[in-house]
């Protein structure tokens, strides 16, 4: 996942999500409102894309479709399908040996869907059955500096809308053609409002996003660093991860 470097303030609790964008743009230039939002209809793909290929991001966008990145769980028959869809994207995989040069993945990537997931008691405990709402999940990848910083978005509904982001860097070091090692930097969760609604389990919220061991970068557009372009890792931990650049 990945920190943008736009600001979070005078965005309102309601804004809208962007969607993963599964067919491919043919007009050449990617026509974008003042928010950065794609405009209607007109949605940014990496080009040229293998026409199964294309097929299976568009099974996978209508899957995932209302599911909020899968992060509060996902019923086991849409799971197991958005899974084989994944694997199946991945044995399409253009770039054998990523990590020979991680340029292609430097910059910021946003969470389409992950299989990390917050439920039950855990949910309840960090107040997000109720007030407080995820926003982004997003990712930049500095390979200058060999970081990789995580940012999760916060927005707390009440009398006065609020909101933050917790930020999570991590160092990272090649360790085979597709694989790197992470090592947990720190974190930071900001404004202070924020960090007083979730003191209490901090150290939960962290657990659930802390990005320590490593990562096999499984599926890599061809032209990963175009918009729209996907990527698929998978962690020592389990977990699959879906990125599209924005």
């Amino acid at each position: 996942m990945l920190a943008s470097r736009q600001s979070i303030h005078g965005r309102s609790c309601g804004a809208p999500v962007r969607r993963a964008s599964a067919a491919p743009w043919r007009g050449g230039v990617v026509a974008r409102s003042s928010n950065g939002f794609v405009k209607s209809g007109q949605v940014a793909l990496a080009s040229p894309v293998n026409s199964e290929v294309q097929g299976i991001k568009q099974q996978l966008t209508a899957e995932l479709e209302g599911l909020d990145r899968g992060i509060f769980g996902v019923p086991a028959a849409k799971k197991a399908r958005i899974l084989a869809l994944i694997s199946e994207l991945e044995q399409h995989n253009a770039q054998k040996a990523p990590t020979s040069d991680l340029e292609l993945v430097k910059g910021d990537w946003r969470l389409l869907y992950s299989t990390i997931t917050i439920t039950g008691a855990k949910r309840t405990k960090l107040g997000l059955r109720e007030f407080v709402k995820l926003g982004e999940f997003t990712q930049h990848i500095d390979t200058a500096d060999s970081l990789a910083v995580n940012r999760i978005e916060f927005c707390v509904s009440g009398l006065s809308s609020l909101r933050g982001s917790l930020t999570i860097r991590a160092n990272y070091g090649v360790a085979s053609p597709q694989r790197v090692d992470i090592s947990y930097l720190d974190s930071a969760l900001v404004p202070a409002q924020l960090q007083k609604i979730f003191e209490a389990n901090l150290d939960l919220l962290l657990s659930v996003f802390n990005p320590e061991g490593h990562l096999d970068i499984t599926y890599l557009d061809p032209q990963p660093a175009a918009p729209g372009a996907w990527r698929v890792g998978r962690d020592n931990k389990g977990n699959v991860f879906l990125l599209q650049r924005p």
